[in-house]
């Protein structure tokens, strides 16, 4: 029996003995890298506590089954090791001839990451193929407009192509022409010509104007000339020509100034109508980005008994590149984080919302400040591929002894309200900002916050901002007004900062998102 044990200790597996009241009777050596601790240490130690550091058995503990003999199924432990990684494992059970249970622990993390990666990689592929059939959408109602827009004039128009094929027309010209009444695809043959027109302005690019007549009609032509294709406008001016041969040259020279200066007046209304367009459809995007990303904060601030929060967010456009986050672990550990990325609009909410994700999916029951902004770091500089970055501010709060450890991504200091001393300490920890550099390290530093303390986090956009003599509103301004309002509820010591903040700025927009995020242990 001792040489099986012995044996045991050689595989990667982790195998347990335990009896039926949970207390451990053997583990192999395999069990160190978890707990570190050897195995002579975890015996008699109940094995949900000694490996796995909860206070009860586990979620879905397959012991209770066994003894009333019942088939176990296979389960998944999401732990820390006592390093601080992250590790799942498979558990497998099976019940001993001496009535006591085994537990086979088998480690499936890389499989489980390749897994959440390729899932990732799929929701990417998602939202890529959502975004062609949207631009194909927007193709096609461009398209329809523009057909719209194209019968709703009074002249003919052509595009024709170098070849002399007709791309597309209105319907203005069938009625001026004979195109209506047969199967013509050539521009000349429109005419009654059998070749290439003499008054043509790819034989003569600078050949502006022309004229053309079908049976009884003078049609006047228009040309635009582009690399490939012309765009030829068509007007029946029968009635002007009989008029126009009655006035002087002088006159026709006039008119002929006077209708190009109308066209090109037509041309810049139609362009700027286009343009309008676009920027009703740029907007709209803006506003769905905004109301997307304001989605992803969250819904409600933590409700945990001797402390206050209060958070606050402005973009400086419809859509920005600030967020905040409360991110709730196991054990009473909470972890809070304010983040600026650069620049602003679409590109910045994208990596916004890429970073939420990450920190969400990869840092959940990560307690080492510091090691959060590592694993982000280095999921973000494997993804992003732009002159982007991110800073962060990181706290990881306990909230059973309100022990706290933070770490700095390049971001402003925290503002502590040290309430005991009356005095605001800024604190901060040394650290590159997020998504650029590989292999960074982060510092990480450490505070114990007692009562009537306040943590005061935010973005630069609040203490860059200026007023309309170029002066910025600063640190000095700020910490005074946290020590003002320090008697406050962490939602109005927000809305006064604020309102100091509009006032010294004179009612002017702001140049840069703004967050805060205040957390304060009552007195």
């Amino acid at each position: 029996m001792d040489s099986c044990r012995e044996i045991l200790n050689f595989i990667e597996n982790i195998v347990i003995e335990v009896d039926k009241d949970y207390k451990i009777q053997y583990v192999n050596y395999s069990a160190k890298g978890l707990t570190g601790k050897s195995p002579e240490k975890l015996i008699n130690k109940k094995c949900y506590s000694a490996l796995f550091g909860h206070s009860e058995p586990c979620k879905g503990c397959q012991l209770q089954m066994m003894i009333e003999n019942k088939i176990p199924t296979l389960i998944t432990h999401d732990v820390l090791t006592h390093r601080g990684f992250r590790k799942i494992y498979s558990a497998s059970f099976n019940k001993t001839s001496s009535g006591n249970f085994v537990e086979v622990l088998t480690d499936i993390t890389d499989s489980k990451k390749m897994i959440d990666k390729l899932n990732h990689h799929l929701k990417e592929l998602k939202a890529k193929n959502v975004m062609l059939n949207l631009q194909k959408r927007e193709t096609e109602n461009k398209r329809t407009f523009l057909e719209k827009i194209l019968n709703s004039t009074e002249e003919g128009i052509m595009v024709i192509d170098s070849n002399l094929n007709i791309i597309t027309s209105n319907y203005k010209v069938k009625t001026l022409t004979n195109y209506k009444e047969k199967n013509i695809d050539k521009c000349y043959k429109i005419y009654g010509y059998e070749n290439q027109c003499s008054e043509c302005p790819f034989k003569d690019k600078k050949l502006l104007k022309s004229s053309r007549k079908i049976s009884d009609k003078n049609l006047t032509l228009s040309f635009n000339l582009f690399e490939d294709y012309v765009v030829e406008s068509v007007r029946d001016t029968t009635k002007e020509v009989y008029l126009l041969d009655e006035i002087k040259k002088q006159q026709n020279d006039l008119k002929e100034k006077q209708h190009q200066m109308k066209l090109l007046n037509e041309d810049l209304l139609k362009m700027n109508a286009k343009l309008q367009e676009a920027q009703k459809v740029i907007d709209d995007e803006l506003r769905q980005v905004g109301e997307i990303q304001s989605s992803l904060l969250p819904d409600k601030l933590p409700e945990i008994e001797g402390f206050d929060f209060g958070a606050f967010y402005t973009p400086a456009e419809q859509a920005g590149g600030d967020y905040y986050d409360c991110i709730k672990m196991s054990n009473g550990y909470y972890g809070f984080t304010v983040a600026d990325v650069s620049g602003h609009g679409i590109p910045a909410a994208v990596i916004m919302a890429i970073t939420r994700a990450i920190m969400r999916s990869y840092t959940y029951d990560v307690i080492s400040s510091s090691e959060a902004l590592a694993m982000v770091n280095e999921i973000l500089c494997d993804n992003i591929y732009t002159t982007d970055f991110v800073t962060m501010f990181y706290l990881v709060m306990n909230s059973n002894d309100s022990k706290c450890n933070f770490a700095s991504a390049g971001h402003n200091p925290l503002l502590f309200f040290d309430k005991s001393e009356m005095t605001v300490k800024k604190l901060t920890a040394s650290g590159l900002f997020l998504g650029t550099f590989e292999d960074v390290e982060y510092e990480e530093g450490n505070i114990e916050i007692d009562k009537g303390d306040i943590l005061f986090m935010y973005t630069d956009g609040l203490v860059e901002a200026m007023n309309k003599s170029g002066e910025l509103y600063g640190y000095d301004r700020l910490i005074s007004k946290i020590i003002m309002f320090q008697n406050f509820k962490c939602c109005d010591i927000i809305d006064n900062i604020m309102k100091d903040l509009k006032e010294f700025t004179e009612g002017r927009p702001f140049d840069d998102d703004i967050t805060i995020f205040v957390i304060k242990k009552e007195d």
